[in-house]
Order: structure tokens, then C-alpha cells, then sequence
């Protein structure tokens, strides 16, 4: 199968919008309000985070908010001068800063976010562990969940013939990232069973 085709590419994953368990959109933004728009979005690599970010990202901007995003990359202590130039030039109440990977600051440079981030309207973060801002949400995985991202991915004939999603959550300690990784290894025909990428029988 050519990459271009495999249903488990990357711009097929991330087409795919995130599903919400136990709240609403509606639910979400009066809670981000109530908490003045500083929030985080909470849970372990693969669950997520990243692709909420963005839905929220949208959301935000369609009610005329303007966001501005960075990545962090691990290892990633401090802000680069480009990341501060699109964090904090010429903030107003409108702008609501993203900032996806805040785990990955130091002390000091999660201090400069906090204080420079006060002339913005919002400050809307990902992490791995609770603590920095009040949770908005979150992210969590399960077998229903990785379930109805293959269906919408190849259909749920086709989703039927692949290794059962819970299979798949246990192998890869609840990543779905990981687990979409598998199965796309799988599909191009690069691992004979998803099990192999982890060694599992």
C-alpha cells in the first residue's frame, strides 16, 4: 500500500476531530470562561492534548478571539526569541495565547509566561501533570474511544478485520497515537501483526 493511500497516515489521523467523553463543546467554553480563559488540558503523551488544543483553537477564533500558538519540544526550557515574539507582541484582551507542551518549561520561563501573559484575554496550555493552571479537561483514552477513530478512518467492516482497540490501548499503555502508528505500520505492510512494533506475542 502506498503511504499516500494507508488510512492511518498522519493527515488522515489528523482530520479526525476530538471526541469529548462526559462533557459538551457548550460545557467546555462556559467552563473555560468561568475560569477567565486560564485553563490546561491535562493527560500522558498520546492521549490527545494536541489535537483538543486546536479544536479549541478554532472555536476560540470563530468567536472572535485570537490565538496564538507555540509548540514545545522536549527539552525545550525556555522560549525562543521567535516564540516570545508570537506569545507576547502587542497583546490585547482579544488575544489568547496556546501554549501546547508547558511541562517542558523551567521555573523561570513558566514565571514569564504567568506574568507576561496577564495583558492577554487567556491562557490556554497542555500538560502532562495538573498543577500549572486549574484543569479544563482531562485527556483520557479507551477501547471505545481508539474504536470509533478506526471506524471513521476505514469504516467499521473494514475496522472489524484489525486487532480489537482494547488489544491495542493495553499493548501501548493507553497511547492511541501509538496505537494509529501500529496499525498504519500494519496496513503498509511493514509489520505483519501490530503486536510486533512492542514485541508483544
Amino acid at each position: 500500500m502506498r503511504a499516500r493511500d494507508n488510512p492511518f497516515a498522519a493527515q488522515c489521523v489528523q482530520a479526525i476531530p476530538y471526541r469529548l467523553s462526559g462533557s459538551t463543546w457548550e460545557k467546555l467554553l462556559d467552563r473555560l470562561a468561568a475560569l477567565r480563559c486560564r485553563a490546561a488540558l491535562v493527560g500522558p503523551h498520546g492521549r490527545g492534548k494536541t489535537t483538543l488544543l486546536e479544536e479549541l483553537a478554532r472555536r476560540l477564533d470563530e468567536r472572535g478571539l485570537r490565538t496564538r500558538r507555540i509548540v514545545l519540544r522536549e527539552g525545550d526550557r525556555r522560549l525562543s526569541g521567535a516564540q516570545r515574539e508570537t506569545l507576547f507582541r502587542s497583546l490585547t484582551a482579544r488575544d489568547v495565547l496556546l501554549v501546547d507542551g508547558a511541562e517542558q518549561f523551567g521555573r523561570l520561563a513558566w514565571l514569564e509566561v504567568r506574568t507576561r501573559s496577564r495583558a492577554a484575554g487567556g491562557l490556554v496550555i497542555t500538560s502532562h501533570r495538573p498543577g500549572l493552571l486549574p484543569t479544563l479537561y482531562e485527556c483520557r483514552t479507551t477501547p471505545e474511544l481508539l474504536a470509533g477513530i478506526v471506524a471513521d478512518l476505514v469504516g467499521r467492516e473494514e475496522a472489524g478485520r484489525l486487532p480489537p482497540a482494547e488489544d491495542l490501548l493495553v499493548r501501548h499503555g493507553g497511547n492511541v497515537r501509538d496505537a494509529l502508528r501500529d496499525l498504519y505500520d500494519f496496513c503498509a505492510g511493514i509489520t505483519s501483526s501490530p503486536a510486533a512494533r512492542t514485541g508483544s506475542p
